[in-house]
């Protein structure tokens, strides 16, 4: 069964091209639409996989592929258990695909939807421009990366995320706060809660150091030592915003130093993994509802394999998870 690749070797075009002219969506010019079109007709390749399943031309796989990072991150840990209970009550099974920031592995996981192997896809992955046109024709749901139209967004209400975590540390008093992050290498939504404390706490005069370091979220090493590079040169910092991994680390070095936490600095973490509640004092942190973005996910693309009309965002509410870091 041809895929949009193999029209688009055909046709000498790239697979964005073939998308825009099979969906009618964007520019192409408008004879090699139409060589695109014939092409596409000579080989089979049907674009429109909704439209097929709308109809009942095609028997579901009963497989979903849930594409990530690194399922052994703590926070996609959790939200891959909740998705494949939330597929199963849909009487789906979970089909794994930890990319690694591999962009090939991404492009086969939309092959197996195209060629009918796979229903449908949750993804969360730095995805590029031509596959994004790819995603657009088939059932798809992107969990915190913002895709742009045709692609349903699900992710956390992350600026209201960033609000809580302002007011909180602006409230235990906190005058220099460091907000540590991983480099974003695409738009993803989660960044809204850095720029929300940020403007809030810089609003009432607080002195904000936003501090990134490159690597996948996995690399819990080189957390490691970019937090104590920081801690030894920043010693005036008093509270730090950060992911739950990082914020452990965080506590780790403080301790190593004779911090005394909460009095001399103060810490909230964000996602509300479990691990913030190994440690001792517990951290603070910023929970998400995993359980609650893993049902979502799977209902909206439910939703897209059945043919039913999806809103374009969907956000889900955070809630402050109270330690002894704060």
């Amino acid at each position: 069964m041809a895929t949009i690749k193999d029209v688009a070797k055909a046709a000498g075009v790239g697979t964005g091209t073939v998308s825009r002219a099979l969906s009618g969506k964007g520019y192409v010019d408008s004879e090699k639409k139409k060589q695109i079109i014939k092409i596409a007709e000579q080989l089979e390749y049907d674009p429109s996989a909704l439209l097929k399943r709308k109809n009942n031309k095609k028997v579901k796989s009963g497989l979903i592929g849930v594409v990530l990072p690194n399922s052994s991150q703590p926070f996609f840990g959790s939200f891959l258990w909740h998705v494949e209970k939330a597929l199963e009550m849909h009487e789906y099974r979970t089909v794994i695909i930890n990319v690694g920031g591999s962009s090939k592995k991404i492009s086969d996981a939309i092959d197996l939807v195209d060629k009918h192997m796979l229903d449908g896809l949750i993804i969360n992955a730095d995805v590029d421009k031509s596959d994004i046109e790819r995603l657009r024709l088939i059932p798809a749901v992107s969990f915190e990366c913002e895709m742009g139209e045709g692609i349903p967004l699900v992710a956390s209400d992350h600026i209201k995320g960033g609000e809580l975590a302002a007011k909180l540390l602006f409230r235990c008093g906190c005058k220099n706060v460091a907000i540590l992050s991983i480099k974003a290498t695409a738009p993803v939504y989660a960044r809204r809660r850095i720029t929300e404390c940020q403007r809030l706490l810089k609003k009432k005069g607080v002195t904000v150091t936003i501090v990134e370091h490159e690597g996948g979220s996995e690399e819990f090493h080189v957390m490691e030592e970019k937090i104590n590079e920081y801690l030894n040169t920043h010693s005036e910092v008093d509270g730090i915003f950060t992911e739950d991994v990082e914020a452990y680390f965080c506590l780790v070095q403080a301790k190593k130093r004779g911090i005394s936490i909460p009095r001399d600095l103060k810490i909230v973490g964000y996602d509300g993994n479990e691990i913030t509640r190994l440690v001792s004092p517990q951290v603070t942190t910023i929970a998400q509802n995993t359980k609650k973005l893993a049902e979502t996910c799977v209902d909206v693309l439910n939703k897209r394999i059945s043919g039913l009309d999806t809103e374009d965002r969907y956000f889900v509410p955070v809630k402050i998870r109270m330690g002894g870091t704060t």
